[in-house]
């Protein structure tokens, strides 16, 4: 059980990765005494589906690991097209500058 519990971790990790920014943050002994510090907010030890400001985490008192939950735009026509942050659904939108032009043909990294 140990095993298949370890292998579901190590690909969620590698799916994740391979989606997303991602980051680590290690901690020094007794720092993480109560919880993971992010921007300010204390989560509990544990898995995070999502933070405020759209990380999925995973905190334990030697480290905190976080990959974004959003893509970012990329090759889109800056003349015609502006990008949003929107935080309720931790996602980038391209929209029109002038509502007369179309935004099409771009791509998100993350």
């Amino acid at each position: 059980m140990k095993i298949f519990l370890a292998f579901l971790l190590a690909m969620g990790i590698i799916v994740t990765q391979g989606d997303a920014f991602c980051f680590s943050k290690l901690f020094k002994p007794g720092e993480a005494e109560k919880g993971c510090m992010l921007d300010g907010v204390l989560y509990p030890f544990g898995e995070i589906p999502r933070t405020e400001n759209c990380f999925r985490c995973s905190c334990s008192k030697n480290e905190m690991h976080c990959c974004s939950l959003y893509h970012t735009p990329v090759n889109y026509d800056k003349e015609t097209c502006k990008v949003i942050f929107n935080k309720k659904n931790c996602d980038y939108e391209v929209v029109q500058k002038h509502p007369s032009k179309p935004c099409s043909g771009y791509g998100r990294v993350g």
